[in-house]
């Protein structure tokens, strides 16, 4: 499955999104430190991945 370098960011927006309801629930202020610093990076390595990546722009 080949997908667009904006969709990939969907990944990181989705550990952001968890590590805000985290706080808001629990205030572990580590813990949503590491989720959102886990979901800035995960969206930044698939960013960047899909757009290296030489076929990123085909579609099935």
């Amino acid at each position: 499955m080949i997908m667009r370098p904006r969709r990939a960011m969907l990944i990181g927006f989705v550990f952001a999104g968890l590590g805000v309801a985290y706080g808001l629930l629990s205030h572990d202020w580590i813990g949503v430190t590491l989720l959102l610093a886990l979901g800035v990076a995960t969206g930044l390595m698939a960013y960047v991945l899909m757009a290296a990546s030489p076929r990123g722009d085909e579609t099935e």
